[in-house]
């Protein structure tokens, strides 16, 4: 299978059972807190196999999911979760891009998003940070009504 029909069935993948959104970070530095904000791509699956072809074409990491207690005897399979942030994620944002359907406007906002990420360690401006937060709180609200 070529690259293209990969990055294809990929999106399609990502369509109906992944996620783009857009993470809180919260970190502390010499003691000051600092809150930011990064892109995440992802796809929970209780089968490993569509994970593992997902990660040797864009990479990223597998983990088992906590999926909490089970309730009333009934007994869950495992949960693994697949994911990338930032620059990875932005790259596999842009090879399916053409492909996606139903993300397709979530994947613009973060491709937008991840656009304006710099590697300043100064503090930003409030005009960078409500930008950002803006794009995190549409795409919250795009992904809240699908």
């Amino acid at each position: 299978m070529s690259r293209t029909h990969k990055c294809a069935w990929a999106a399609g993948f990502i369509d109906g059972d992944g996620f783009i959104t857009i993470q809180t970070s919260h970190r502390k530095v010499n003691g000051t807190s600092y809150k930011g904000y990064y892109l995440r791509v992802g796809a929970c699956q209780a089968n490993q196999l569509p994970l593992k072809e997902l990660q040797k074409l864009f990479g990223g990491n597998i983990k088992e999911k906590n999926s909490g207690p089970n309730h009333d005897g009934y007994n869950r399979k495992t949960q693994w979760v697949w994911t990338l942030s930032s620059k990875q994620a932005e790259a596999a944002l842009q090879q399916m891009l053409p492909y996606l359907i139903h993300k397709k406007e979530v994947a613009c906002l973060a491709l937008d998003f991840q656009s304006k990420m710099t590697k300043s360690t100064k503090k930003l401006p409030e005009d960078v940070l409500a930008y950002r937060l803006g794009i995190k709180e549409k795409i919250t609200s795009i992904n809240s009504e699908s």
